[in-house]
């Protein structure tokens, strides 16, 4: 930020707040560093590998400690992947924690909001700071991440030992999601915080709401683009990548018969749904082309819940303050 973007509240609310805004641009720092590890250790893992003149799988003895080596180095360098995804993910929970307790309810719960308020800056003009100062951070950290994210996932050991994109914490770490989820948890820590207005307790209830509201359209991304259905020789077609929803059998009536019913007894499994009536085969998912249309839907619904308890927030501030 500029000289003169730091005057007034904004310049307040840095100060306040800058030991935990510079624990989430370490968060980022972090973040990238191990993406960046994952992509040069599995780089360094395969190189060490063509060097003995090795390969996976290969049947020379003096290449199996080798191959076992380029493995768990492999191993090791995606679970940074996995471990930075599942950050990602966490991430607007923080964020809501932060707002609603630290920031706002804090404030609210000490009384020190009307020093502000007494130097000519007004209720909303304050909450305008208050949540200005994270978002910029915002705007400016979680893009990067995520595109580092996507460089060190699609082109690293994730995608040969593979975390699929459909992966909640994968897709929450990729694209424009993360940004919306980041903003979402903006939002809704904020209105939290003016509501309760006791520091822990609103860091607690929004960090649940926050939870709650991602699970629940981490439960509804699969019907937020219709799904694609092959049957019959259509089956040997390839779809990897795919995101398969449901699969079975359509018996001569045209219902469905998942491979559930039958799963009992995988080894006659076939003879079993042809016995409840199946005749040709169905598979049910989402293509990789499916992503970014998932990716745009899910986005535009966070961007409006985040717009709302934006909305909302000020609305309480205006209602419930003196």
């Amino acid at each position: 930020m500029t000289g003169v973007a730091l005057t007034g509240p904004y310049w307040v609310a840095v100060r306040q707040h800058r030991w935990a805004l510079r624990g989430l641009l370490a968060c980022a720092v972090v973040a990238v560093a191990l993406l960046v590890t994952s992509r040069l250790w599995s780089d360094s893992a395969a190189d060490a590998l063509r060097a003995a003149g090795c390969a996976v799988g290969s049947t020379n003895p003096s290449c199996f400690q080798t191959a076992d080596a380029y493995t768990d180095d492999r191993w090791f360098a995606r679970h940074l992947v996995e471990y930075t995804a599942l950050g990602m993910a966490a991430l607007p929970v923080l964020l809501g924690a932060f707002l609603a307790g630290p920031v706002i309810a804090r404030e609210l719960e000490s009384g020190t909001y009307k020093m502000a308020w007494t130097q000519s800056v007004t209720p909303t003009r304050w909450l305008a700071a208050k949540l200005a100062v994270p978002t910029a951070l915002v705007l400016t950290c979680v893009p990067v991440v995520s595109a580092v994210f996507f460089w060190s996932w699609s082109t690293g050991p994730a995608r040969d030992f593979p975390t699929y994109w459909y992966d909640t914490a994968i897709f929450s770490s990729l694209g424009v999601v993360p940004l919306a989820n980041a903003l979402l948890g903006i939002g809704l820590g904020t209105v939290v915080g003016l509501v309760v207005r006791r520091t822990v307790v609103a860091m607690g209830v929004a960090a649940a709401v926050t939870g709650t509201v991602l699970a629940t359209l981490a439960w509804l991304r699969p019907s937020l683009w219709p799904v694609e259905t092959v049957t019959g020789r259509e089956l040997s077609l390839r779809v990897s990548d795919a995101w398969v929803l449901g699969n079975g059998m359509v018996t001569s009536t045209g219902e469905r018969v998942g491979w559930e019913y039958c799963a009992s007894r995988p080894e006659v499994a076939r003879d079993c749904m042809i016995g409840r009536g199946g005749v040709s085969d169905f598979v049910d998912f989402h293509p990789y082309a499916h992503f970014w249309p998932l990716q745009l839907v899910e986005t535009g619904i966070l961007l409006a819940l985040a717009a709302l308890a934006a909305y909302a927030a000020f609305r309480v501030l205006r209602a419930r303050l003196p």
